[in-house]
Formats: structure tokens, sequence, C-alpha cells
């Protein structure tokens, strides 16, 4: 079922990669595009320290939209993983918004993912522990905490 979700995601006008992610940063599931599986890792940890920034300060990210190089970043989080979307035209933002929505409804009732969820079981805040922070990084969690 989750591969049907994602596929939906993957069909909607300039979506180039869909990635499932949980909170310890591993992937439950990427569509197959031209952008590297190291680059989805490299985005999704810069999401998680923001989504752990926010929650130091009590506050629960649910959606994130960055630019990234000349595309667009929509990332919909949920109780211990979020899903990435990367996509080229902005104008289809409000489609990806609600299609997350119906997606994320549709993972938490997949048994094979809240199966896989549970194993991925994790802390935000082990991202704000772990690992050298670089400048532009540092500025933009102290602006959060």
């Amino acid at each position: 079922m989750s591969e049907k979700l994602i596929e939906e995601i993957r069909q909607i006008e300039s979506v180039e990669a869909v990635a499932i992610i949980s909170f310890k940063g591993n992937v439950w599931q990427q569509t197959e595009t031209g952008i590297p599986r190291e680059t989805i890792h490299h985005i999704a940890s810069y999401l998680l320290k923001m989504a752990a920034a926010n929650e130091k300060k009590q506050q629960k990210l649910i959606l994130a939209e960055l630019l990234w190089l000349n595309r667009s970043l929509l990332a919909r989080f949920s109780n211990g993983f979020f899903i990435l979307v990367i996509f080229r035209n902005h104008e289809v933002v409000s489609l990806l918004r609600i299609t997350l929505n119906v997606t994320v409804a549709g993972l938490l009732e997949e048994k094979a993912f809240l199966k896989w969820l549970k194993k991925e079981k994790s802390a935000l805040d082990i991202h704000l522990k772990k690992g050298q922070f670089d400048e532009k990084e540092v500025r933009l969690i102290s602006k959060l905490v």
C-alpha cells in the first residue's frame, strides 16, 4: 500500500523524489530518481535537526517548506517519521500538502509500516547531539532555540 501512496505523490507534476524517513534518519521507502540516496540522507539530516530544535522549544514541526538549489522541498512530519518531497514547480504545493496529509493517514493504517516505525522509534534530540554543525546550521539552530 505504501508503494501506491508514494507513487501517487510521484505522479504529481514536477515531483522528482519522495522518501519516507524515520526520526532515526532511516529511509522506509524512496522513489528511484536522479537524486542520490546520500543527498536524501543529507537533506533528511537538516530537516531532523530543524524538527529537534523546534521540539526543544516545545513546538511541534508539522510542515516545512524549503528551497534547495533550484528545487523546492516539502516535508510533512508525523509521529516518528516524515515524508520528504522534492519538486520543481512551486504551483503544486497546495496539492502536495493535501496529498501528504492523506498519505500520512494511509501510512498510519499500514501494519508493515507501523511495525517498521516501532523498530525505528527515536527521540529527535539525538540529531542535535551528534556530529558537527556547520556555520549555517549553528545560525539556524540558534534562531530556533
